[in-house]
């Protein structure tokens, strides 16, 4: 993977996590190392948790690999996918050296607008301005998503959506 050529700098929002070399187009670029925790075991504040399955989630890991330091983007370059209970990041296409990484928040929860929403600020021309849950994306938002294979199967697969 590529976590030797990426490095937490400064962003238009803030910290984020850049490459330092060109990635390829659909290759994984770094897996989410926290632990896993169940949902009746998130803290009040649990914006940071990434939600890798209906009732899992990953924990923050703080400055450690710049896993945390990732951003949402409307218009995002990287997608993340699940499985079990692994996290990983992949480029959606080719990705330019000295390029931030970024994805769309929205693919990888299943929250309702009153569990978490966010104030978007990617500056996007597509951006939605308020994130929240997949459920929310507009349906031709949604299909470009599945076409493209940026969803995780807890969130697409009808048999995966109880809590």
């Amino acid at each position: 993977m590529y976590n030797k050529y990426l490095e937490v700098r400064q962003s238009n929002i803030g910290k984020g996590l850049f490459t330092r070399v060109e990635i390829p187009s659909n290759v994984p670029i770094m897996e989410f190392t926290g632990s896993v925790v169940t949902f009746k075991e998130l803290p009040a504040d649990s914006s940071s948790y990434l939600q890798i399955g209906v009732n899992t989630y990953i924990t923050p890991v703080g400055a450690v690999n710049g896993v945390d330091f990732i951003n949402h983007n409307c218009d995002p370059n990287c997608m993340v996918q699940s499985v079990g209970n692994r996290a990983i990041l992949y480029s959606l296409y080719i990705i330019p050296a000295n390029t931030e990484l970024t994805f769309d928040y929205s693919t990888t929860s299943t929250d309702t607008l009153e569990m978490w929403k966010m104030d978007c600020t990617c500056g996007s021309n597509r951006c939605r301005r308020v994130i929240s849950g997949y459920q929310y994306l507009d349906k031709s938002l949604q299909e470009e998503y599945k076409k493209k294979n940026a969803i995780p199967i807890f969130i697409t697969n009808p048999i995966f959506q109880k809590r």
